[in-house]
């Protein structure tokens, strides 16, 4: 593709560690062309303390400028879900008000995300977005990803389901690109730190362990409770016979809980359970790689698992209707569920099928095809 005459300015927008994550062989790419512009926008989860402040991650990539915005509340209420929402409205309003963009680029499902590009609107940003068409019908989630499907221009989805349904939602058929998941992006040939330096520096132990992500469902909140009861009772029978690596959920409504259900985990057995907040895209996937299995709820398990072999018990119904991979395993919050899965699991071994999200060159495919739309 030739040298265009004047450089095409995009606007990345990350609100959290996952995302962000997502967004690396995208970035890697962006900053290398020299047709483009690149401004990340970093705000949410990453500006807060509580959740690792990961904006200093993302200054030391170095992978363009960087602009913050506050706005967020650290706790997890309903009402300061909301509240956070509409400060977040109007943060992104000054900003969007004061900075133009090409296009800018919104990826996913979270209530953060949604807020950024629904201040867009009035200003006729040309949105771009990642992971449209999907479904998580035990996550309001679902609501905030087909309401930044409805903004946006340009889509970029991972199977052609997900291209069918937001084609269906925005009613037309143009702009919708299948180039499967983008945190999939060279993973093939991407080189993992070693498991041993790892677990020096995240202080683990360097033993077989179970990795375990938990978020909570969002639709029906008053359920979450015994949900987090019932998977502190799981992970502690399963510490008897494995350690247990957990990641620490993000902001949700009910995430405090679940975060507090991992710390008393890991206090009532030190010895067995380890705690991360925030390992980052390489070290997570030398997490998985090395893992006996996956349990949770997360996407990631969804999505990534099935690249390094790994079977997953998916609890509850946060991920229903998303598209699973055959080496998914559903079960409901059930101790007995739970525990009768891993034990058929560890049989197993590792899982040898394929990611059906995978594809290659993802990353170039979606700057190529922004280009393309730019020169029309």
């Amino acid at each position: 593709m030739k040298t265009l005459n004047k450089k095409i300015s995009i606007c990345l927008l990350t609100s959290s560690r996952a995302d962000y994550g997502i967004y690396k062989p995208l970035l890697e790419s962006l900053s290398k062309d020299k047709d483009l512009d690149i401004t990340i926008v970093a705000f949410g989860m990453h500006l807060q303390k509580k959740f690792g402040n990961t904006i200093n991650k993302i200054k030391e990539d170095n992978f363009g400028k960087i602009d913050t915005i506050e706005g967020m509340s650290d706790k997890d209420t309903p009402f300061d879900i909301a509240t956070s929402y509409s400060h977040l409205i109007g943060k992104f309003a000054q900003y969007w008000s004061k900075n133009s963009f090409d296009y800018v680029i919104a990826l996913g499902d979270r209530f953060e995300m949604s807020a950024a590009v629904q201040s867009g609107i009035p200003f006729e940003i040309q949105f771009i977005h990642l992971h449209g068409g999907e479904e998580t019908l035990g996550s309001l989630d679902n609501i905030y990803r087909h309401q930044i499907t409805l903004a946006s221009k340009i889509h970029f989805v991972a199977s052609e389901e997900y291209l069918k349904r937001v084609s269906k939602i925005t009613r037309s058929k143009k702009s919708i690109y299948n180039y499967g998941a983008l945190s999939l992006d060279g993973i093939d040939k991407i080189k993992l730190p070693k498991w041993s330096t790892v677990c020096k520096q995240f202080d683990i132990k360097n033993e077989d362990y179970i990795l375990v992500t938990f978020h909570p469902e969002t639709v029906g909140l008053e359920k979450n409770k015994s949900y987090a009861d019932i998977v502190f009772e799981s992970l502690a029978k399963i510490s008897k016979k494995t350690n247990i690596l957990i990641t620490l959920p993000n902001a949700d409504a009910s995430g405090d809980l679940y975060r507090s259900t991992m710390k008393k985990l890991a206090i009532s057995f030190p010895k067995k359970v380890f705690l991360v907040e925030n390992f980052g895209r390489e070290n997570y996937f030398a997490a998985m790689k090395n893992s006996l299995m996956m349990i949770g709820n997360t996407s990631s398990g969804i999505l990534e698992a099935a690249s390094f072999k790994k079977y997953v018990i998916n609890v509850g119904d946060r991920q229903k209707g998303r598209l699973k991979n055959k080496n998914i395993f559903d079960v409901p919050f059930s101790k007995e569920e739970i525990l009768k899965k891993y034990k058929q699991i560890i049989e197993l071994g590792d899982f040898s099928g394929k990611n059906i999200f995978f594809q290659n060159n993802t990353a170039i495919k979606i700057i190529n095809s922004i280009k393309k739309d730019h020169e029309s």
